[in-house]
C-alpha cells in the first residue's frame, strides 16, 4: 500500500489528513496509550496492544491516502462486505459446535467469536444499503447472499451484543431511507418490503436459542448475587470507574483484569475468575488509558458523526441521492460497531478503525474536494470578473 501510494503520490497528496477531525483525535489516543506504557502495570503485555494500534493508524492513512473518488469507497465496501460474507460462509459450515454458540473461531485481532459476530455485523447494513441502490436483480443478488450469510452467521454466534448494535444500526439506515426529505420513484413501498423481507429471514435463520438470547437482553437487567448473569457486566463497569479514581491515567492493557478482584464486591458471583476483562470498549479506554483516553475515544466517534452531519448536509439534494444515502449507510455502520463494542473489549478493533476510516473517506470526496471545487470555481469567476 505504501508503494502504490508513493505512484500515486501526485493525487494522493491531495487528501490531506490534517483536516480530518477524527483523525487527529485518533492520533492524540495512540500518543496517549504509547505514553501509558511508562507507568502501564504489565508493559510488556501493553506493548503487545500497543504496536498493533500503531500499525492500525498508519494503514487507515494510507488507505485513506488511496480513497480519491466516490468510486474507490464503493470498492472499500465492497471489499468488507465480501470480508464478511466469507467469514459468515464459513461459520455456516463450522455450525454450532459449543451448545446454542459457535465457539473456536475468531481472526488476528480477535481470537473469541463475540468478536467476529461484531466484525461481520455493520457489513449487513452495507449489503442493505447496495441492495436498495441497485435495480437490477443481477446486481442486488450478490449482495442478498453476502447479507444472508452474515446475518445467518449472527444467528449462530448468539452474540447479543451484535443483534443489539445491527437493530439500531439497521433500523436506523431504514428510517432515514422512509422519512428522507429527498426520494426516488417507489422509495418508501421498497422500505417497507425490505422491512418484511427482512424479517421474514430472521424468522427463517433464528431458532429457540437464538430468541431466547435475544430476549435475554432485557430480563438479565438486574445483578444475581449467587450467579452470573449478562448484567454482571455492569459490576465490572463499576469496578473500572472505581479503578480510574485511583489510577487517573490508567494502568494499561491488562491492568483491569489484574486489579478487577480488588474492586468487585465478594458477594458478587462473577463466573469462572473475577480477573476478567471489563467487557466494554468505553470502560476499557477508561481503565487502560484513564480519563484522558476515554474522552478520546468518544471524541473520534462524536466528530465522525459530526463529519457524517457535514456531508448529508451538502448532498441533501435530487441529484445527490444514492451518494446522500451511502453517506446514512456508513453513519448506520458506525451506530451498529459503536453499540456493539459498548459490550464488548473492542477499543482497539481494526473493524473500528475501518468504521472511521470510511466515513473519513465520505467526508473527504463528498465535502472537503466538493468545498474545495466550489472555492477554485469562485476565483475562476473572480478572475474572470477582474
Amino acid at each position: 500500500m505504501a508503494i502504490i501510494l508513493l505512484v500515486n503520490w501526485p493525487d494522493a497528496q491531495k487528501n490531506k489528513l490534517t483536516q480530518l477531525p477524527s483523525f487527529r483525535w485518533l492520533y492524540f489516543f495512540v500518543a496517549i496509550y504509547s505514553a501509558v506504557y511508562i507507568w502501564s502495570a504489565f508493559p510488556s503485555y501493553h506493548v503487545e496492544a500497543l504496536v498493533p494500534l500503531i500499525k492500525s493508524a498508519i494503514i487507515m492513512s494510507i488507505a485513506f491516502k488511496l480513497c480519491n473518488s466516490p468510486k474507490a469507497l464503493d470498492y472499500m465496501l465492497y471489499g468488507y462486505a465480501a470480508g464478511a460474507a466469507y467469514l459468515g460462509y464459513y461459520i455456516f459450515q463450522v455450525g454450532r459446535n459449543s451448545g446454542d454458540r459457535v465457539e473456536g473461531i475468531g481472526m488476528v485481532d480477535s481470537p473469541d467469536a463475540n468478536g467476529v459476530a461484531a466484525a461481520i455485523a455493520p457489513a449487513a447494513v452495507a449489503c442493505l444499503f447496495y441492495f436498495w441502490r441497485n435495480n437490477l436483480i443481477k446486481h442486488k443478488l450478490p449482495f442478498i447472499v453476502a447479507g444472508a450469510f452474515i446475518v445467518n452467521a449472527l444467528a449462530l454466534i448468539n452474540s447479543r451484543g451484535a443483534m443489539l448494535g445491527l437493530a439500531a444500526g439497521g433500523a436506523y439506515f431504514m428510517w432515514r431511507l422512509f422519512f428522507a426529505p429527498v426520494q426516488r420513484k417507489n422509495q418508501k413501498l421498497t422500505v417497507i418490503f425490505i422491512a418484511f423481507a427482512g424479517l421474514a429471514s430472521l424468522i427463517y435463520v433464528a431458532d429457540k436459542s437464538t430468541i431466547e438470547r435475544i430476549y435475554s437482553i432485557s430480563q438479565e437487567s438486574e445483578v444475581v448475587e449467587n450467579r452470573e448473569t449478562g448484567a454482571t457486566r455492569m459490576v465490572f463497569w463499576a469496578a473500572a470507574w472505581d479503578m480510574a479514581k485511583d489510577h487517573p491515567l490508567g494502568l494499561g492493557r491488562g491492568g483491569f483484569e489484574i486489579n478487577a478482584p480488588l474492586y468487585i464486591p465478594r458477594n458478587i458471583n462473577t463466573g469462572r475468575s473475577r480477573n476478567r476483562a471489563v467487557h466494554s470498549s468505553w470502560f476499557e479506554a477508561l481503565s487502560e488509558a484513564g480519563y484522558l483516553g476515554l474522552f478520546t475515544m468518544l471524541m473520534i466517534v462524536l466528530t465522525s458523526f459530526l463529519m457524517t452531519k457535514k456531508c448529508k448536509k451538502l448532498l441533501n439534494a435530487p441529484n445527490h441521492l444514492e451518494d446522500y444515502f451511502k453517506v446514512i449507510c456508513i453513519e448506520s455502520m458506525l451506530i451498529t460497531f459503536v453499540i456493539t463494542m459498548t459490550f464488548l473489549n473492542r477499543m482497539r478493533a481494526e473493524i473500528f478503525m475501518w468504521c472511521i476510516l470510511f466515513v473519513a473517506c465520505a467526508y473527504n470526496v463528498y465535502y472537503l474536494r466538493k468545498l474545495h471545487l466550489n472555492s477554485d470555481a469562485s476565483e475562476n469567476r473572480t478572475t474572470e470578473l477582474t
